[in-house]
Protein backbone atom coordinates (compact mmCIF):
# COMPACT_ATOMS: atom_id res chain seq x y z
CA UNK A 1 0.00 0.00 0.00
CA UNK A 2 3.14 2.41 0.75
CA UNK A 3 6.18 1.82 -0.93
CA UNK A 4 9.13 4.16 0.13
CA UNK A 5 12.00 4.29 -2.32
CA UNK A 6 15.68 6.02 -1.56
CA UNK A 7 13.86 8.62 1.23
CA UNK A 8 16.61 11.45 1.93
CA UNK A 9 15.59 14.27 3.67
CA UNK A 10 18.04 17.18 4.50
CA UNK A 11 18.31 20.33 6.51
CA UNK A 12 20.49 23.46 5.73
CA UNK A 13 23.45 23.38 8.43
CA UNK A 14 24.81 26.66 9.85
CA UNK A 15 26.86 27.21 6.97
CA UNK A 16 23.69 26.62 4.48
CA UNK A 17 25.07 23.24 3.57
CA UNK A 18 22.39 20.57 3.34
CA UNK A 19 22.92 17.84 6.29
CA UNK A 20 20.79 14.69 6.19
CA UNK A 21 18.43 13.97 8.56
CA UNK A 22 17.54 10.88 6.57
CA UNK A 23 19.61 9.15 4.39
CA UNK A 24 18.26 7.15 1.47
CA UNK A 25 16.00 4.59 3.24
CA UNK A 26 13.47 2.10 1.64
CA UNK A 27 10.64 0.50 2.77
CA UNK A 28 6.99 -0.60 2.65
CA UNK A 29 3.52 -0.75 4.65
CA UNK A 30 1.50 -3.24 3.37
CA UNK A 31 -2.56 -2.73 3.96
CA UNK A 32 -3.73 -3.93 7.30
CA UNK A 33 -0.33 -3.96 8.70
CA UNK A 34 1.35 -2.10 11.77
CA UNK A 35 4.65 -1.28 11.04
CA UNK A 36 7.14 -0.07 13.55
CA UNK A 37 9.77 2.48 13.40
CA UNK A 38 12.32 2.22 16.38
CA UNK A 39 15.71 4.40 17.07
CA UNK A 40 16.63 6.62 19.64
CA UNK A 41 16.26 10.60 19.39
CA UNK A 42 18.24 11.97 16.42
CA UNK A 43 18.04 8.69 14.18
CA UNK A 44 15.98 10.25 11.56
CA UNK A 45 12.18 8.38 12.50
CA UNK A 46 10.19 11.53 13.33
CA UNK A 47 11.58 12.85 10.14
CA UNK A 48 10.54 9.85 7.87
CA UNK A 49 6.82 10.44 9.43
CA UNK A 50 6.76 13.82 8.63
CA UNK A 51 7.80 13.28 5.15
CA UNK A 52 4.87 10.51 4.80
CA UNK A 53 2.76 12.54 6.13
CA UNK A 54 3.34 15.38 3.53
CA UNK A 55 4.33 17.64 7.00
CA UNK A 56 8.28 18.25 6.45
CA UNK A 57 8.78 22.14 7.48
CA UNK A 58 9.59 24.12 4.66
CA UNK A 59 13.27 24.14 4.96
CA UNK A 60 13.92 20.62 4.84
CA UNK A 61 15.03 19.11 1.75
CA UNK A 62 12.67 16.10 0.87
CA UNK A 63 13.85 13.78 -1.83
CA UNK A 64 13.44 9.85 -3.07
CA UNK A 65 9.44 8.18 -3.99
CA UNK A 66 6.85 7.84 -1.55
CA UNK A 67 4.26 5.71 -3.74
CA UNK A 68 0.44 5.18 -2.26
CA UNK A 69 -1.15 2.45 -3.87
CA UNK A 70 1.46 3.10 -6.82
CA UNK A 71 0.76 7.17 -7.07
CA UNK A 72 4.19 8.94 -6.33
CA UNK A 73 3.30 11.58 -3.40
CA UNK A 74 6.46 13.44 -3.89
CA UNK A 75 5.90 15.37 -6.73
CA UNK A 76 2.49 17.02 -5.89
CA UNK A 77 2.13 20.47 -4.62
CA UNK A 78 1.02 21.52 -1.29
CA UNK A 79 -2.50 21.93 -2.32
CA UNK A 80 -2.45 18.80 -3.72
CA UNK A 81 -1.22 16.67 -0.85
CA UNK A 82 -3.91 18.76 1.12
CA UNK A 83 -6.31 16.60 -0.64
CA UNK A 84 -4.27 13.28 0.58
CA UNK A 85 -3.42 14.47 4.19
CA UNK A 86 -6.45 13.47 6.18
CA UNK A 87 -8.13 11.38 3.95
CA UNK A 88 -5.64 8.80 2.71
CA UNK A 89 -2.85 9.84 4.95
CA UNK A 90 -3.42 10.64 9.01
CA UNK A 91 -0.94 11.21 11.98
CA UNK A 92 -1.29 11.52 15.49
CA UNK A 93 1.40 13.20 17.35
CA UNK A 94 3.13 12.76 20.55
CA UNK A 95 1.74 15.42 23.06
CA UNK A 96 -2.11 16.66 22.35
CA UNK A 97 -2.21 19.98 24.27
CA UNK A 98 -0.10 21.04 21.93
CA UNK A 99 -1.34 19.97 18.69
CA UNK A 100 -4.88 20.36 19.60
CA UNK A 101 -6.36 24.13 19.46
CA UNK A 102 -6.70 25.43 23.38
CA UNK A 103 -9.58 27.95 21.78
CA UNK A 104 -11.46 25.42 19.90
CA UNK A 105 -13.82 22.73 21.07
CA UNK A 106 -13.01 19.17 20.78
CA UNK A 107 -16.10 18.26 19.02
CA UNK A 108 -15.01 20.98 15.74
CA UNK A 109 -11.56 19.49 15.90
CA UNK A 110 -12.80 15.76 15.13
CA UNK A 111 -14.58 17.35 12.44
CA UNK A 112 -12.31 19.22 10.58
CA UNK A 113 -11.41 16.81 8.31
CA UNK A 114 -14.94 16.39 7.21
CA UNK A 115 -15.06 19.89 6.39
CA UNK A 116 -11.76 19.99 4.28
CA UNK A 117 -12.65 16.67 2.13
CA UNK A 118 -16.40 16.17 2.08
CA UNK A 119 -19.39 18.43 1.96
CA UNK A 120 -21.39 16.87 4.42
CA UNK A 121 -23.94 19.23 6.21
CA UNK A 122 -23.42 20.40 10.05
CA UNK A 123 -25.38 17.69 11.81
CA UNK A 124 -24.21 14.91 9.27
CA UNK A 125 -20.28 15.74 10.65
CA UNK A 126 -21.09 16.30 14.39
CA UNK A 127 -23.17 12.24 14.04
CA UNK A 128 -19.72 11.40 12.44
CA UNK A 129 -17.66 12.96 15.22
CA UNK A 130 -19.42 12.13 17.53
CA UNK A 131 -19.04 8.39 16.26
CA UNK A 132 -15.68 8.61 16.26
CA UNK A 133 -15.23 9.32 20.14
CA UNK A 134 -17.21 6.39 20.30
CA UNK A 135 -14.84 4.48 18.45
CA UNK A 136 -12.38 5.74 20.32
CA UNK A 137 -13.76 5.03 23.14
CA UNK A 138 -14.48 7.79 24.94
CA UNK A 139 -17.45 8.28 27.34
CA UNK A 140 -20.23 10.46 27.62
CA UNK A 141 -18.90 11.81 23.77
CA UNK A 142 -21.67 14.34 23.66
CA UNK A 143 -19.94 15.99 27.09
CA UNK A 144 -16.45 15.81 25.07
CA UNK A 145 -17.32 17.03 21.80
CA UNK A 146 -18.47 20.48 23.91
CA UNK A 147 -15.56 20.77 26.09
CA UNK A 148 -12.46 22.73 25.47
CA UNK A 149 -9.05 20.40 25.02
CA UNK A 150 -7.51 21.86 28.66
CA UNK A 151 -10.87 19.99 30.07
CA UNK A 152 -9.67 16.68 29.04
CA UNK A 153 -7.35 14.34 30.79
CA UNK A 154 -4.13 14.08 28.84
CA UNK A 155 -5.17 10.42 27.58
CA UNK A 156 -8.89 11.61 26.71
CA UNK A 157 -7.14 14.12 25.14
CA UNK A 158 -4.97 11.78 22.66
CA UNK A 159 -8.24 9.37 22.01
CA UNK A 160 -9.48 12.98 20.89
CA UNK A 161 -6.65 13.33 18.75
CA UNK A 162 -6.94 9.99 17.27
CA UNK A 163 -10.85 10.45 16.98
CA UNK A 164 -9.79 13.58 14.27
CA UNK A 165 -7.37 11.37 12.71
CA UNK A 166 -9.80 8.32 12.08
CA UNK A 167 -12.78 10.06 10.99
CA UNK A 168 -12.15 10.52 7.04
CA UNK A 169 -10.73 6.76 7.03
CA UNK A 170 -7.30 6.44 6.20
CA UNK A 171 -5.54 3.87 4.77
CA UNK A 172 -2.50 4.83 6.76
CA UNK A 173 -2.54 6.45 10.20
CA UNK A 174 0.93 7.49 11.60
CA UNK A 175 1.23 7.59 15.06
CA UNK A 176 4.47 9.31 16.39
CA UNK A 177 5.04 8.02 19.97
CA UNK A 178 2.05 8.93 20.84
CA UNK A 179 1.87 7.09 24.18
CA UNK A 180 5.13 8.88 25.55
CA UNK A 181 3.66 11.60 27.13
CA UNK A 182 0.77 9.36 29.55
CA UNK A 183 1.27 7.32 32.12
CA UNK A 184 1.74 3.61 32.42
CA UNK A 185 -2.03 2.65 32.11
CA UNK A 186 -2.96 4.76 30.17
CA UNK A 187 -0.42 4.15 27.31
CA UNK A 188 -1.23 0.27 27.65
CA UNK A 189 -5.13 1.71 27.09
CA UNK A 190 -4.00 3.58 24.46
CA UNK A 191 -1.74 0.59 22.37
CA UNK A 192 -4.74 -1.47 22.84
CA UNK A 193 -6.94 0.88 21.12
CA UNK A 194 -4.75 1.10 18.09
CA UNK A 195 -4.84 -2.41 17.71
CA UNK A 196 -8.40 -3.02 17.75
CA UNK A 197 -8.80 0.26 15.20
CA UNK A 198 -6.18 -1.88 12.90
CA UNK A 199 -8.40 -5.05 13.66
CA UNK A 200 -11.53 -3.75 13.00
CA UNK A 201 -11.37 -1.20 10.41
CA UNK A 202 -8.45 -2.57 8.65
CA UNK A 203 -6.33 0.28 9.23
CA UNK A 204 -2.63 0.57 8.63
CA UNK A 205 -0.57 1.43 10.82
CA UNK A 206 3.32 3.26 11.12
CA UNK A 207 3.90 3.66 14.70
CA UNK A 208 6.88 5.51 16.00
CA UNK A 209 9.18 4.66 19.09
CA UNK A 210 12.19 4.50 21.10
CA UNK A 211 10.78 1.71 23.13
CA UNK A 212 11.03 -2.18 21.94
CA UNK A 213 8.77 -3.29 24.67
CA UNK A 214 6.17 -0.77 22.80
CA UNK A 215 7.05 -2.09 19.22
CA UNK A 216 6.97 -5.73 20.55
CA UNK A 217 3.55 -5.76 21.90
CA UNK A 218 2.21 -4.04 18.85
CA UNK A 219 3.82 -4.17 15.73
CA UNK A 220 4.09 -6.92 12.95
CA UNK A 221 6.97 -5.95 11.70
CA UNK A 222 9.45 -3.60 12.65
CA UNK A 223 12.72 -1.40 11.19
CA UNK A 224 15.70 -0.23 13.16
CA UNK A 225 16.64 3.40 12.33
CA UNK A 226 20.65 5.24 13.42
CA UNK A 227 22.31 7.78 12.45
CA UNK A 228 19.32 7.98 9.43
CA UNK A 229 20.08 4.83 8.29
CA UNK A 230 17.33 1.27 8.72
CA UNK A 231 19.69 -0.63 10.17
CA UNK A 232 17.76 -4.01 10.34
CA UNK A 233 14.25 -4.55 9.48
CA UNK A 234 11.89 -7.73 9.73
CA UNK A 235 8.87 -9.36 11.90
CA UNK A 236 8.82 -8.37 15.33
CA UNK A 237 9.19 -11.77 16.61
CA UNK A 238 12.70 -12.07 14.35
CA UNK A 239 14.28 -8.89 15.39
CA UNK A 240 13.59 -9.89 18.81
CA UNK A 241 15.10 -13.50 18.81
CA UNK A 242 17.74 -12.55 16.05
CA UNK A 243 18.89 -10.15 15.85
CA UNK A 244 21.82 -9.22 13.18
CA UNK A 245 22.86 -5.78 13.64
CA UNK A 246 24.97 -4.89 16.60
CA UNK A 247 22.76 -1.34 17.19
CA UNK A 248 19.91 -3.92 17.56
CA UNK A 249 21.76 -5.78 20.13
CA UNK A 250 22.48 -3.20 21.87
CA UNK A 251 18.81 -1.70 21.93
CA UNK A 252 17.25 -5.38 23.01
CA UNK A 253 20.11 -5.71 25.74
CA UNK A 254 19.00 -2.41 27.49
CA UNK A 255 15.35 -3.42 28.06
CA UNK A 256 14.87 -3.47 31.49
CA UNK A 257 13.56 -6.93 32.98
CA UNK A 258 12.36 -7.47 36.13
CA UNK A 259 14.12 -9.24 38.90
CA UNK A 260 12.80 -10.75 42.17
Amino acid sequence: MIEVKNLRVAFPDKAGKPEQAVKGISFTIGDGEILGIVGESGSGKTQTALALAGLSPRKASVEGEILLDGRDLMPLSREEIRNVQGKDIAMVFQEPMTSLDPTMRVGRQVEEVLEIHTKLDKNARQELALQALRDVELRDVETVYRKYPHELSGGQRQRAMIAGAIIGGPKLLIADEPTTALDVTIQAEILYLLGKLNREKGMSILFISHDLRVIRRLCHRTLVMHGGHIVEQGDVGQVFQDPQDDYTKTLIASIPTRRY
